[in-house]
């Protein structure tokens, strides 16, 4: 499937979600006992978004179209688009994702990564790439999270560990929230790499374990970057809340590493081990 056909089908099937959220009696559209599907129907938000049936037809279809970023400004108010999904639209709808290389390992980044992490003690730090693959981790991350060497290197990967592993629910306290935004982060991730072969086969997967994770896969929720504060809980030492801080390889841009700045005071036995 070429980058370009992947871009529009997404965008086709991101529009009917969000169209099928939206209560019509929200939005000044009486309810009918006739209409058949959830939500809006397509002439609803084309007359909310100023542009005519037969356009925004052609839009969710995900036929080749150029609207213009007014015209996208105003199908994202019409469908209550937050800033993140308003962002995904735009680069969708005009193939402005930003496409990330392809080459998900590279021995000497990591090797130089790998270094950073663990001059970080004691506090935890991980290395991963696009598809959530966690290349390096540091003795801190251990212990905070889980000791991903146990992992077959094939499963090694974060949205694997967070919807299959028993330690997550147990490691993050606020698992409900991290998990959904790790699958909106993970899906504006995967647009960005169409066509890799990975990302399919890993979503069928992980679907096929977690009906949580299947489920907000559905739902084709969105999250943007920025900086997180996450609360761990240590099985001996309690919760510790840390800010995240996430950097990405110069060189390698698909290659990144994740940083923890601990906002409590981490245990003094944990440092010691640690250091």
């Amino acid at each position: 499937m070429s980058e370009d056909r992947n871009s529009r089908d997404l965008l086709a099937a991101f529009l009917r979600n969000r169209r099928a959220r939206i209560d019509p009696a929200d939005v000044g559209f009486p309810k009918s006992a006739r209409r058949r599907t959830p939500g809006l129907r397509r002439e609803e938000v084309a007359v909310l978004a100023g542009v005519s049936p037969a356009w925004y037809t052609v839009l969710e279809q995900g036929r080749e179209v150029s609207p213009s970023a007014e015209v996208l400004d105003s199908v994202a108010q019409a469908l209550r688009l937050t800033d993140d999904e308003r962002a995904y639209l735009h680069g969708l709808a005009n193939g402005s994702l930003p496409t990330v290389e392809s080459e998900l390992r590279h021995a000497q980044t990591e090797a130089e990564l790998q270094a950073v992490i663990d001059s970080t003690n004691p506090r935890p730090a991980y290395m991963f790439n696009r598809v959530g693959d966690i290349l390096g981790w540091n003795l801190a991350a251990a212990e905070w999270y889980d000791d991903f060497g146990r992992l077959p290197e094939n499963r090694r990967n974060f949205l694997w560990w967070m919807f299959t592993s028993p330690e997550a629910p147990e490691r993050i306290v606020d698992w409900a929230t991290e998990a959904q935004d790790l699958v909106g982060q993970f899906r504006v991730g995967a647009a960005a790499l169409p066509g890799h072969g990975r990302i399919p086969d890993l979503i069928a997967e992980v679907e096929r374990i977690s009906p949580q994770f299947a489920r907000l896969w559905r739902e084709h929720y969105v999250s943007g970057p920025a900086r997180r504060i996450r609360s761990l809980r240590h099985p001996r030492h309690g919760v510790v809340r840390m800010k995240l801080i996430t950097l990405y390889d110069e060189a390698h841009a698909s290659i990144g590493l994740t940083l923890h700045m601990p906002l409590d005071p981490l245990p003094p036995a944990l440092s010691e081990k640690s250091r």
